[in-house]
């Protein structure tokens, strides 16, 4: 499926970069929505009840919810403005986030966290969609780059603040209240700004025309989309398998402490702010595939030199901090890939597969990681090293994965006599 060489016109005024600005912005909300919770769940069982095993429940909710949602939601987002998709689809996120707010009991909050998981996945995919209509391809990179890269800053925002208003007083339900209000406001303000988007519909300038059920049906099993969504799950399943027992690794096999944690936490989300970047211009002027082998020979020295080595003190917290960039750099890699496979008309329903199978996968990793730990009889965390040699392993798959993806792209093209 070859993609179009010049984005499509569009009646807001803004620029590229300022739609893109924007719409990051929005995945800013969204990520911090979910990283957030991380922090606020000690605090969260101490006042409405629960055990805090219960937690790893609520994530999962969270991430299988917003699967679904991205599945369901592939089969009709095309068929409407984006705009107005989107416009919809972050009321009902804001409204469930504002609700998580008053849950009574773990319960209602596993309920409510589920509401506003069957809306991140669409909005997501909404997301990049509009990144694809405005952005011409040779840039492309460089905006998923701003997209991805929000979750480091939200790292860098969501663990400190989290940590310090969930320990008051109910403090927990005034994050999440006050995260309603301002996520809120910058989505409304996103939603009004960048304007109708009904290029993808047939309009003037005659792009193909709305995608339905068969057209979603193909679009999932051809070999440029199934080859995408197997590199994206490749990318989500391995970094799920380290990241929610990174914590604990961290206060049981090293000297750190809680202290060292927030430290691993704020170094990763800032070096992330500073890689995105780089990582977005190296995709655009080297291509994918160079940049992905590279990110993938820095994982491997990254993972095994944090979990089968002994590292001083002060090199472990960098190293540690440096798991969480490479796991985004991938993702950048992979999300910047995938963007160039379905045609204008199908774009929002193949990024919300997309985000259906990265939190399938997420969820697959989450599950996974389990069965190969143990807690040894020194209190140690014992069988990281087993996860880093599977996590390592799933990212060589990703450089194989964009090789195959380029080979496909272009036997498709040369099939329909388009420029890639």
């Amino acid at each position: 499926m070859a993609d179009e060489l010049v984005p499509e016109m569009q009646t807001s005024a803004l620029s590229e970069r300022s739609i893109v600005l924007l719409l990051a912005a929005v995945a800013f909300v969204i990520a911090l929505s979910a990283t957030v919770m991380f922090p606020l769940g000690p605090f969260v069982v101490v006042d409405i009840g629960g055990s805090p095993d219960v937690l790893g429940h609520l994530g999962a909710v969270y991430s299988l919810a917003a699967g679904f949602g991205g599945l369901a939601a592939s089969f009709v987002l095309d068929r409407f403005d984006r705009r107005d998709a989107l416009g919809i689809i972050v009321a009902a996120f804001t409204l469930a986030t504002a609700a998580s707010a008053a849950a009574p009991d773990i319960a209602s909050l596993m309920m409510i966290r589920a509401l506003a998981g069957l809306c991140a996945g669409p909005i997501w995919g909404l997301l990049v969609a509009i990144a694809s209509d405005v952005v011409p391809v040779e840039r492309r990179g460089r905006a998923m780059s701003r997209m991805v890269g929000t979750y480091g800053l939200a790292l860098v925002i969501g663990l400190p603040v989290g940590t310090l208003l969930g320990a008051m007083p109910g403090g927990w339900r005034w994050t999440m209240l006050g995260l309603a209000l301002g996520g809120g406001v910058i989505s409304a303000a996103t939603v009004v700004a960048i304007g109708p988007r009904r290029a993808h519909l047939g309009d003037a300038l005659h792009i193909a025309p709305r995608a339905d059920l068969t057209n979603v049906l193909k679009l999932m099993v051809g070999q440029p989309s199934l080859t995408a969504f197997l590199m994206i799950a490749s990318t989500s399943f391995a970094a799920l398998l380290i990241s929610p027992n990174l914590p604990v690794f961290v206060l049981r096999n090293t000297e750190l402490g809680a202290y060292g944690l927030s430290a691993v936490y704020l170094i990763g989300g800032a070096l992330t702010l500073a890689a995105m970047p780089l990582t977005g211009r190296m995709i655009d002027r080297l291509g994918a595939l160079p940049v992905g082998v590279t990110a993938a020979v820095v994982t491997t020295i990254v993972l095994s030199a944090a979990f089968f080595a002994e590292v001083p003190l002060l090199l472990i917290l960098p190293l540690l901090a440096m798991v969480l960039v490479m796991q985004l750099v991938r993702s950048t890699v992979t999300q910047g890939s995938a963007m160039r496979v379905p045609p204008p008309a199908q774009r929002a329903s193949f990024q919300a597969l997309a985000a259906a199978v990265t939190n399938f996968a997420q969820a697959l990793g989450a599950s996974t990681a389990p069965f190969l730990l143990s807690i040894g009889p020194d209190g140690r965390l014992a069988g990281m090293d087993h996860i880093a040699c599977l996590a390592i392993a799933a990212s060589w798959a990703m450089p194989f994965l964009l090789l195959r993806l380029d080979v496909v792209l272009r036997r498709e093209t040369q099939h329909r006599g388009i420029e890639p």
